[in-house]
């Protein structure tokens, strides 16, 4: 008896010893991007537009959100360049495309219950919380100012399921009015806001903090791979509970956070043509933009050395012709430089006759820090860490 026992302790032994490891709870959310077409010049003011109303914020080294009938956050409608996954609400699960968004922090879908008039809620799938087990009442409102007006509706609990990790109890916004045209041809039906709580409509938490909280992943991080290039069906990648070593090469250059609320790091310097041209500023890492925005001084400096001519909409025109002749931009971040280049940080635009015009990514922010979307991000991998309070680039594959 005592020599079977043995054995089966042995057994089991090997057995652990050399059974495979099993990744910790990490899951892939495929990333669309809308890249059919070169986007319209107005579409174009519109994401600028919509950029300046999400960051209507008061001074001071901690970017904080003016907060009025509800937090100021915005999508700019830029068809070309929106990145969207999917995610499932209720029991059994209503399918939804989705914009992930860094630079906000509420989770928010259409209603079933909106007007035939709202033509943004008609384009989209709508949240029917009477076909949900799971459904439970909150009661609150919530408004969320945009550009174009208000986004109001009511907060609802229910399960969110993204991949395979399934959140029990997410409050989220069922919109019944959406403002203006922002939404209607999007590719995405609503927004998970994954910024930190501090910056949500009436401090909901958000869904990134309450996959951390239930523990459905064994890392309280993640992360964006967003290929510049993509098509609808092969967007790039965002991953819950960790980071894809395989998506960056190198290692990845943390940096802490200045505040948990935006992703607002400390960023070094910026240099052009070898010239040192800003130092010791703060900056916020934004999925929800592809635009680059920068205080007046840096925008002025930047956009004269390349070469630009203003336009009456603080646009810069460039000579689509001399891209290649314009030298690379250097982001300093965490002591490690971070270059863009010429076809990095230069746009395409269609004019209403066909034409097709070159825009600098480089747009003014009236206030002292910048915002690096997605022309900063789709070139670096970026791993939000929130456990750890801080964020972290590498050169993208």
């Amino acid at each position: 008896m005592m020599h079977c026992l043995l054995w089966l302790l042995l057994s089991l032994w090997i057995l652990c010893l050399f059974w495979p490891r099993t990744e910790g709870q990490v899951i892939r959310i495929p990333m669309q991007y809308q890249a059919s077409f070169v986007a319209s010049r107005r579409q174009h003011r519109a994401g600028r537009t919509s950029l300046l109303a999400k960051y209507n914020v008061v001074g001071g080294p901690e970017i904080t959100p003016r907060f009025s009938q509800g937090a100021t956050e915005t999508l700019d409608n830029r068809l070309n360049l929106e990145y969207a996954g999917p995610i499932s609400i209720g029991s059994p699960g209503q399918p939804f495309n989705m914009l992930f968004d860094t630079g906000s922090a509420n989770l928010w879908v259409p209603s079933a219950d909106c007007s035939f008039k709202n033509l943004a809620c008609q384009h989209h799938h709508r949240y029917n919380s009477s076909a949900s087990s799971s459904y439970v009442p909150d009661g609150r409102r919530f408004a969320i100012a945009y550009g174009t007006g208000s986004l109001s509706g009511r907060l609802a609990r229910d399960t969110v399921a993204i991949g395979q990790l399934v959140v029990r109890n997410q409050t989220f916004g069922m919109a019944m009015h959406e403002p203006g045209s922002t939404f209607v041809d999007t590719n995405f039906a609503g927004i998970v806001g994954l910024g930190f709580r501090a910056i949500a409509e009436q401090r909901i938490k958000p869904l990134f903090e309450n996959m951390c909280d239930q523990h459905l992943v064994d890392e309280c991080i993640f992360s964006f791979y967003l290929k510049r290039n993509g098509s609808e069906r092969m967007g790039g990648e965002l991953l819950f509970g960790g980071v894809d070593k395989t998506k960056f090469s190198g290692t990845l250059t943390y940096v802490p956070l200045t505040h948990a609320g935006y992703w607002q790091f400390p960023m070094d310097g910026i240099e052009l043509g070898g010239r040192i041209i800003s130092q010791n500023r703060q900056a916020i890492a934004d999925t929800g933009t592809s635009l680059l925005a920068a205080p007046p001084r840096e925008y002025l400096i930047i956009n004269s050395l390349l070469g630009g001519l203003p336009t009456t909409n603080n646009e810069y025109l460039l000579n689509c012709a001399e891209i290649d002749k314009l030298p690379e931009i250097v982001f300093i971040i965490g002591g490690q430089r971070f270059p863009l280049q010429p076809r990095d940080y230069v746009m395409s635009a269609a004019n209403d006759d066909g034409s097709v015009i070159c825009l600098s990514a480089f747009t003014l922010m009236e206030a002292e820090f910048w915002i690096l979307g997605d022309v900063f991000i789709g070139r670096y991998y970026t791993a939000f860490d929130v456990g750890h309070r801080r964020i972290g680039f590498a050169p993208a594959a």
